[in-house]
């Protein structure tokens, strides 16, 4: 199953679109938070009355994060890449502009980075704190599994399915 899912989102990223707007944040150069990770995720939920649907391909390595976001079209949604030089992201033209690829990254630290590491101090704040985050067994197991956060102040719900890409 999980061959299945990482082809076709191979396929997907191989044939989406390029995102339009490009930008460099001042963020700290990139450290790994524990191990190196692949990973496939399904965000589905709703930002207000908007519903969405994204699939998520999330690389971790020594050298840097790369996580690449497609609608259920295929085509590339948002962009994120995190290195030595800092943090870029983009997003595509038909995205809206209340879809930050940096509000995405902070809700995947709070969600999975060790709470003791720089790069979840330096992005979590007060916002991030208020998220309510449901794990299907704990926040170890995350990377594996199904995670329900929520931000009732914002009427934000998603719904995250990861499966860890064991090399």
């Amino acid at each position: 199953m999980r061959l299945i899912v990482l082809t076709i989102l191979v396929f997907l990223v191989v044939t989406g679109c390029g995102t339009a707007d490009q930008e460099r944040s001042t963020a700290a150069s990139w450290t790994l938070p524990d191990k190196p990770r692949e990973v496939v995720q399904i965000l589905s939920g709703h930002y207000g009355d908007q519903n969405f649907q994204l699939q998520v391909r999330l690389s971790m390595t020594d050298e840097q994060m790369q996580m690449i976001g497609l609608d259920s079209l295929g085509r590339r949604a948002f962009e994120i890449k995190w290195d030595e030089q800092g943090l870029t992201s983009g997003r595509a033209s038909w995205i809206s502009d209340k879809l930050q690829a940096l509000d995405i990254l902070k809700v995947v630290i709070t969600t999975y980075w060790p709470e003791d590491t720089d790069q979840y101090r330096q992005f979590v704040g007060d916002k991030e704190k208020n998220l309510q985050i449901a794990y299907q067994t704990n926040r170890r197991n995350a990377w594996n599994e199904t995670v329900e956060i929520s931000d009732p102040e914002n009427d934000y719900e998603m719904t995250i399915i990861s499966y860890e890409i064991e090399e």
